[in-house]
């Protein structure tokens, strides 16, 4: 892969992990039943560390906390139509875990020059190649062992897309 590819995929996912605190901030404070939760966004960068020495004993305080289980979930994103200079997708999400999912998200990478435009029944972002649809604020946690299937996209791009790096949480 060229270096140019690299960076441009790298600049992409940082510019996500922006849209992605974005998306926190303007949820916290939601209850975490029906709405979105920071625990239920993607981290698309590890978690930087420092070399900085720790504070002062007097200033330590304990900061760990339990952190809820990786949402257990499949998603799909499919190609289900196209036209010159354009397409229409369509994407699902199945609750594989044992408690309620909501705020949920569908992440997939798209290839160089598409573009995500337009989504219905969740709010769709893109950063570089990457493109996300995440739950409407108003939509119901998804139950155990259910499955939403009315999420879909539109998009430009010169030749009909291939989806591929499908996640979910």
């Amino acid at each position: 892969m060229p270096p140019t590819t690299k960076i441009a995929q790298l600049l992409g996912l940082v510019s996500l992990g922006a849209a992605v605190a974005l998306i926190a901030v303007a949820c916290a404070g939601r209850a975490p039943e029906g709405g979105h939760t920071a625990a239920h966004l993607p981290s698309p960068l590890p978690p930087q560390t420092t070399s900085a020495p720790p504070p002062s004993p007097a200033v330590q305080r304990d900061t760990s906390a339990a952190l809820p289980a990786a949402a257990k979930c499949r998603a799909t994103v499919t190609l289900v139509e196209s036209w010159p200079g354009g397409y229409r997708g369509a994407a699902t999400i199945t609750n594989d875990g044992e408690q309620p999912l909501g705020g949920w998200y569908i992440q997939w990478m798209l290839p160089q020059g598409a573009t995500l435009t337009q989504a219905w029944n969740g709010t769709h972002m893109q950063s570089g190649p990457v493109a996300m649809i995440h739950a409407l604020g108003d939509r119901p946690p998804l139950r155990p062992g259910a499955t939403a299937t009315d999420i879909g996209f539109v998009g430009a791009a010169a030749t009909p897309p291939t989806f591929t790096e499908i996640t979910c949480g």
